[in-house]
This record gives C-alpha cells, structure tokens and sequence, in this order.
C-alpha cells in the first residue's frame, strides 16, 4: 500500500530537565486541526540528506514511511510479512534496506506486493518469536544488527538474542559479535571510528567497545553510564545516535526523554523531557542537520496519552549530526 498524507507542523515549547535551557519541540501533525500525527509504534529513523527526506517504521502496522521535509508530505509502504523494526539507507541504489520479523530485505518501494521484498539473511534460526530490533551501516558500508528475544506478557525472554553484522561480501552468513544478550538496541560510532557505542536494553547501560574497523571486531567492554544511577530506575535506554562534537543522544523509553551524554567524562550533559513515556529512537535531520528526530510509542500503554506515537523534532540544542552511513551492496537494484 502507497499513500500519501499533508503533514504540519505544531510547535511546543518546554524547559530541560537537567539544564535551564530552553528549546523547542515540533510534532508531526496529521493536517486535521493540527491534531498529531500518531504511529502505533514509531522507530529506526533515519534522514536522506539527498532526499531530504525522514524514514521511519511504524512496527506493527509493518509501515515504512517517509516524511518529505520541504512539504511535508507522509508517504507509507506496507509490507504485511511481520514487525518491521528498521529501515536504512542503501548506497547509490533506489533500494531500501529493512528488517522485516527476523530476516533482512532489500525493499522496492514502487513495486506492489511480494516481488517488493529481495531476501538478503536470516537469523536466530530455530527461535521463531525472534525479531531484527535494531540495527545501522558503519562508516564502511557493513550493517551491524542485534535481535530480541520472546515476549513473555510484558516481559522479554532474557539471554535469547544475539548482536550480528553483514557485509556484501558475506551477506548470507552474518558474523557474531555478542551472544548472549536481551534486547538489542541503539547503536553508534565515535567520530574517529575507535569506539563502538552499544545499547543492550534491560541492562540499562550505555556501553563502550573499542572497535578495529579494518577487521569488523570489537572488544574491551566497559559501561559509559547506566542510567538507573541516574534518576531511570523503571526505564531503559533505547535508540541512540551521536553528534559533531562526540555526544551521545539516548531515547529514553518509559523515562520520557531524551539525554545528551558526554561518553569521554561518562556524564549526562542534557535531557529533554516529551509529553510521552515511551520513547523510542532518534537522529539528527533537516535541511543543516541540527534537528533531532524522535519517534515515540502507544503500543501496550497502561494509560491514554494523547500525544503517544508523535514524530518529535527537538530543535535549538546547539548540537547537530552528521549524515548518516548507508548499507554497501554494490549490486542492490538487480539483486
């Protein structure tokens, strides 16, 4: 399914919570009375400076959308295989990179039905409630990509997942880097390509690894910061991305915010509370980069919150991003 919807812009003001520094929040709307936009369960979204362009998924309705900026115009594809929990950028091709239940494809997004989706690897084979949750390309164009386990209630089966990455080289057979872990979520690289930054959920850490990127290895875990010492006892770090000057930025689901940590000094330099509880991810966009992109969540709320699964954008940080890597497969369009 293709469609297309008028998109506003509403705009909310609101103070940090860690600093007096003010910002301001814009909220996708759905053109209805300035009502906001809402996804059931919005993630993995990533900008398209050629574009100018925001994809995201919306999980469970199994939909990639993608905002066009100057417009702001939504464009949806429907894929109707699983949970779609990730969408990227593939490298010089009209293709798109997505993770539909626990499987990765190569998306057309022109083309109806079936024949849109070109099978790439499958993982976690023999754990059938197993799903891709997370996952981006690095600097060399390699996708790195962690599952999740079952959810058992509310609850996620721990110790059931594994941290994976593929190259075009060795697509077919992805290499292991982290078994076993939980629920595998953000991740990012240091400026300088040395340090792998990695989130695994229920830990509630921020993790480090120094990486080797000629070799795809990481190793020497140790924690930047977790967050229970922070104030977050009921809630866990989710998506996460890195600015221009190092900076981690953390999505904070079931804690309502977003934190700017200092990863060198292991110190929490910002946050900026949501109207929501359940946030899910983030990147930097817009036409200088210095808008932050936050998806949000309504799925399995105990309570009604009205402005649960918006599209966020947090401008006046004073920080901004980089583009963003894009998955290296140098045949993608007659795969």
């Amino acid at each position: 399914m293709f469609g297309t919807q008028p998109i506003l812009f509403v705009l909310i003001y609101c103070v940090s919570a860690i600093l007096a520094k003010s910002f301001k929040i814009s909220m996708v709307s759905s053109g209805n009375s300035n009502q906001p936009a809402l996804f059931l369960h919005g993630e993995s979204p990533v900008w398209d400076t050629e574009t100018q362009s925001l994809y995201f998924v919306d999980v469970h309705r199994q939909n990639v959308h993608r905002l066009d900026y100057a417009t702001g115009r939504l464009f949806t594809k429907h894929i109707g295989y699983g949970q779609v929990n990730v969408v990227s950028l593939v490298a010089d091709s009209k293709r798109y990179l997505v993770a539909v239940r626990s499987a990765l494809y190569l998306l057309d997004w022109d083309v109806p039905g079936d024949a849109a989706l070109r099978l790439l690897t499958a993982v976690d084979l023999g754990l059938p409630d197993n799903v891709i949750n997370d996952g981006k390309p690095d600097s060399q164009g390699r996708f790195w990509f962690g599952t999740k386990g079952p959810h058992i209630g509310n609850d996620v089966l721990p110790d059931q997942a594994t941290f994976y990455s593929i190259s075009q080289d060795s697509f077919i057979s992805p290499r292991v880097h982290l078994r076993p872990i939980t629920i595998s979520n953000g991740l990012t690289w240091a400026l300088n390509n040395s340090v792998f930054y990695y989130i695994d959920s229920p830990t509630q850490k921020i993790e480090a690894f120094d990486f080797d990127q000629e070799n795809r290895e990481i190793s020497g875990r140790r924690t930047i910061l977790d967050i229970s010492m922070h104030g977050y006892e009921h809630a866990i770090p989710d998506g996460m991305t890195i600015d221009n000057r190092g900076h981690l930025w953390v999505a904070i689901m079931f804690g309502g915010s977003v934190l700017e940590i200092d990863p060198d000094k292991r110190m929490i330099v910002n946050g900026y509370n949501l109207p929501v509880s359940q946030v899910t991810s983030l990147c930097w966009g817009g036409p200088n980069l210095d808008e932050l992109f936050v998806t949000t969540s309504q799925y399995r709320l105990s309570k009604p919150e009205p402005m649960a699964g918006a599209v966020f954008t947090i401008r006046g940080t004073g920080s901004r991003g980089l583009p963003s890597f894009q998955f290296r497969f140098d045949n993608a369009d007659i795969y």
